[in-house]
């Protein structure tokens, strides 16, 4: 009898201890959050950042800041890690540093690192190119280097009509818009495959060119049926340039109004993106077909764009690409915002930046795909529909 009152009495008095443990941990954290108030700061905003490059589960724009401030978030965590482990902070320090180490499969994604992959030896290789053209004419100076750019698909981005292309192609999906008086621009999609099924679309765009869309194709790729989607995500109109001209001048009324105004054009992007990125989705998630996703995303690998697609696809370039593969041949250079993503059904043979070819503002990025296990399929999957 003894012991099951002293049993109630545990039990009634343990949640009040449990309470008070609770309280005076919080009143400790608080006072040590209080004294190395950056530090613990530069922490928090670390793991926050990398939580949503890992599951980037809300859209709402100051997401994709958090996301492409990565970097900088590390950088800061280390130097905070450091000076608590100076200041004998030892608990705190070794998991500053543990979350620093748990962001390099995150930097990964910026880096391509020459991984050591089984040999792919099939021969059924499927070559595709994903490429902004910034509207190259048909007289370009580029075009004697069509023949190193040739694919099996081939995805552009700010197409104008070029014959130099077309001419290399059985097959061909454009989805154009009146850029000027002169040429039309918009998005193609080109094979050397019959393409059974497609649908296109261009974003509306309150000013300037309406050139952001999306075509997605179902192609018959020997007895199998692929998807194939050509993406140009919402185009910021940033440029770095101006605002570096004008802080070299002096100007910094204008440099000031440059920031500004490139804050809000990001702003807008990351939330025109996350709609557009909705969109596509729904032509590839759960996809009975393997799929491939090219395009100008408009976005770093930071990006919440990249982070979304991650859950479920494979970057090329991550998996098997080399060095940095910056995709930007103007100011401000050191980004990677063209991409190709893959399901699970392909294995990526190679993926790289063609940085010698110059023709347009983006360089090519060129992706060698194996279909691991081909579907024996019958004729009239050719007949599906979207």
């Amino acid at each position: 009898m003894i012991l099951y009152i002293r049993f109630f009495q545990i039990l009634f008095v343990l949640p009040s201890l449990i309470f008070s443990m609770i309280i005076d941990w919080l009143r400790i954290t608080y006072h040590k959050f209080s004294e190395f108030l950056i530090a613990y700061t530069s922490l928090l905003y670390l793991f926050m950042t990398m939580a949503f490059c890992h599951y980037p589960i809300f859209d709402h724009w100051i997401t994709g800041f958090i996301m492409m401030s990565l970097p900088l978030a590390i950088v800061l965590g280390l130097i905070g890690s450091s000076y608590l482990l100076y200041k004998h902070q030892k608990v705190v320090a070794t998991i500053g540093f543990i979350w620093v180490l748990m962001s390099f499969p995150i930097i990964k994604r910026l880096v391509g690192i020459n991984q050591s992959k089984e040999q792919i030896t099939s021969l059924n290789t499927l070559k595709v190119l994903s490429f902004n053209g910034e509207c190259f004419a048909e007289n370009d100076e580029g075009n004697n280097k069509w023949a190193v750019l040739k694919s099996d698909i081939a995805c552009f981005q700010e197409y104008s009509p070029n014959q130099n292309v077309e001419i290399q192609f059985k097959n061909k999906i454009e989805k154009l818009t009146k850029f000027d008086e002169c040429r039309s621009v918009g998005l193609a999609l080109f094979s050397q495959y019959p393409i059974v099924n497609q649908y296109s679309k261009i974003w509306d765009k309150a000013y300037g060119p309406k050139i952001n869309g999306f075509i997605c194709a179902d192609i018959a790729y020997g007895n199998d049926t692929v998807r194939v989607v050509n993406a140009h995500l919402w185009s910021m109109g940033v440029r770095i340039n101006q605002s570096i001209d004008a802080l070299k001048n002096g100007e910094f009324k204008q440099f000031a109004f440059e920031i500004v105004d490139t804050f809000h054009k990001m702003k807008e992007g990351f939330e025109y993106r996350n709609e557009q990125l909705k969109e596509i989705e729904s032509y590839v998630s759960g996809s009975k077909y393997p799929v491939i996703i090219c395009g100008d995303f408009n976005e770093t690998p930071f990006g919440y764009a990249y982070g979304k697609l991650s859950l479920s696809f494979k970057n090329a370039f991550e998996e098997v690409g080399k060095g940095l593969g910056f995709t930007l041949n103007r100011q401000p250079y050191c980004v990677r915002i063209d991409q190709q993503f893959f399901s699970s059904e392909w294995q990526v043979k190679s993926c790289h930046t063609m940085s010698d070819i110059n023709m347009s503002d983006h360089f090519p990025v060129m992706a060698e795909y194996v279909l691991k296990k081909p579907n024996k399929v019958s004729n009239n999957v050719l007949a599906t529909t979207l």
